[in-house]
């Protein structure tokens, strides 16, 4: 396994039609800048606002490595699970896979490490 860490900002944040109460959708996009250099667009649900899943297509580099991959988000107020979709790597990232995570600091910034393995 080898490690990437990026800090990465939200850009846009749309609603995706009218929230029910319970159910809302919404897309996301985002900058990656560090040992991950990228743009992604995230296509999320959430449930009560307690729990949400999503798919987040990232595109530019992971160490230098350029592609675009897939990650999948799942994630509840026990347990959040961030995995990269099996085959979805394209070019210097194709068989890309492992699992990442997200930590949100005090100040509002965001950094995201991705652990994965790569085929030589």
């Amino acid at each position: 396994m080898t490690r990437a860490t990026a800090s990465f900002t939200v850009d846009t944040f749309e609603p995706v039609g009218e929230p029910d109460g319970i159910v809302a959708s919404a897309v996301l996009t985002k900058t990656f800048t560090g040992e991950v250099e990228a743009t992604s667009t995230v296509r999320m649900t959430t449930a009560a606002q307690t729990a949400y899943v999503a798919m987040e297509l990232i595109t530019g580099s992971v160490h230098g490595r350029k592609g675009s991959f897939v990650l999948l988000h799942a994630a509840t107020q026990e347990d959040t699970r961030w995995e990269i979709v099996a085959g979805s790597g394209t070019d210097e990232l194709t068989g890309l896979s492992g699992t990442a995570v997200l930590v949100r600091h005090e100040d509002g910034s965001h950094t995201f490490t991705v652990d994965y393995d790569l085929p030589k």
